[in-house]
């Protein structure tokens, strides 16, 4: 389990490290309104993405032990088809996708989905190195595919990066077809109509909440696109995914806590391990992101150009938020590990009211710095919803929550018996 653990942390510190420098490179070379048509891309295929896992996200990893592989893969790659065209069409129609991208759009959310299903049956199977193998791949192709064309083709358009993608994506799918190949053993499709029936059961709230989250985390973005137009939002893009690439710590420190808390029948336990991580995630998230305040705004503009000018406003304004969300990733699986996955949702609802609620007063009056305090507000709400909840549950006191030298003792120990493990 350790390894397990401690191979999926590399692997999102390195995809984290690569898409933190493609961001930086596609934000200086393709200019503020490339990168808010790229944001705008993406966020597109995430949506689309969200639908389809309805199928082929948590659900198909519950269920690949205990249904035969051939009967989840068969309605996730159905599903995804599905999704991808009905999703992508309600978005240009609503007018939420760049002009020209609704087929880009299509095709990749339905290739990313297909290797997503794919991924998912990897982890049902416990075949986590081949899984942490598959994602890491496709991030590095995406990397050096747009580097390719940016550098070595000198072709410097928004359509280098969808190009990259393409590529990416197809070589991921690939890969993760061929890795799953030898579990997909035909199956009598009578039983289909019964699994089908499961797969939603298991996994539409699940689903329900990580909408609510995506719309939490992005709804701003088409509220600055409508009032200020593709170029603030690519300032305040750049801005948002530099800061919450501070959030690979307590990310990481969730992957161990959930793995324990989840195989643990002592709420006790369950308690204790989540107020320690807690702790120690908002520790170094503050810790990173002082680098960040400390930096002035003439170091980001040299390595953005000075088209990105009012980018340490941005992440000025979203730091209490990013703050909060570190603190937020803890408790969040705590929740998931603890079967109380209901809180999430509703945290998650909360923050998407104060998102629609702050967004359309503050960003038309003051900008992206408007748009940056209105998600510190929906991620500190999110957080007062996680932490009452957790202290109802808990019975937390506030003296447990400062951070004493038992906690920095834990850490070592924790880093310790990783390496050991690792070495071992």
């Amino acid at each position: 389990m350790i390894k397990k653990v401690l191979g999926t942390a590399g692997s999102r510190v390195l995809v984290s490290v690569l898409s933190l420098l493609l961001v930086l490179i596609y934000g200086r070379t393709l200019g503020p309104e490339g990168a808010g048509t790229i944001g705008l891309v993406v966020l597109g295929i995430t949506i689309v993405l969200l639908m389809s896992n309805f199928v082929s996200g948590g659900a198909l990893v519950y269920l690949t032990p205990r249904e035969k592989t051939f009967l989840l893969f068969v309605p996730a790659y159905f599903w995804a088809l599905f999704s991808s065209i009905l999703v992508s069409y309600a978005l240009d129609r609503f007018g939420l996708l760049p002009e020209g991208m609704l087929y880009h759009v299509l095709f990749l959310s339905l290739i990313f989905s297909w290797h997503t299903a794919n991924l998912n049956i990897l982890l049902g199977k416990e075949r986590v190195a081949a899984f942490n193998v598959a994602s890491v791949f496709q991030v590095v192709v995406l990397f050096c595919a747009f580097l390719y064309f940016i550098f070595i083709k000198e072709e410097i358009s928004v359509m280098s990066y969808v190009y990259a993608l393409y590529l990416s994506y197809t070589a991921a799918f690939l890969m993760s077809l061929i890795m799953i190949l030898k579990e997909l053993k035909y199956a009598d499709l009578s039983e289909m109509g019964d699994v089908i029936l499961r797969i939603f059961r298991y996994g539409s709230f699940v689903q329900f909440a990580n909408t609510l989250q995506l719309l939490n985390y992005r709804l701003g973005y088409y509220i600055i696109e409508s009032y200020l137009g593709k170029a603030r939002l690519g300032v305040f893009q750049i801005g948002n995914q530099l800061s919450e690439g501070l959030w690979i710590a307590g990310k990481s420190l969730a992957l161990v806590q959930y793995s324990r808390i989840s195989n643990e029948p002592d709420p006790v336990y369950a308690k204790n391990l989540s107020v320690r991580f807690l702790k120690l995630t908002v520790l170094i998230t503050v810790s990173m992101l002082a680098i960040f305040w400390i930096l002035p705004e003439s170091f980001y503009l040299w390595i953005l150009t000075d088209k990105y000018e009012g980018i340490k406003n941005v992440i000025w304004s979203l730091s209490p938020g990013i703050i909060a969300i570190s603190a937020n990733v803890i408790l969040s699986h705590f929740f998931s590990g603890t079967g109380r996955h209901h809180h999430n949702a509703i945290s998650s609802g909360i923050g998407v009211v104060f998102t629609l609620t702050f967004g359309f007063i503050l960003i038309p009056k003051i900008g992206i710095l408007g748009a940056g305090i209105t998600a510190s507000v929906s991620y500190m709400m999110t957080l007062v919803y996680q932490l009452i909840m957790f202290y109802r549950i808990t019975k937390l006191t506030v003296r447990e929550l400062f951070v004493t030298r038992a906690d920095f003792d834990f850490l070592l120990t924790e880093i310790k018996g990783l390496l050991f493990k690792k070495n071992k």
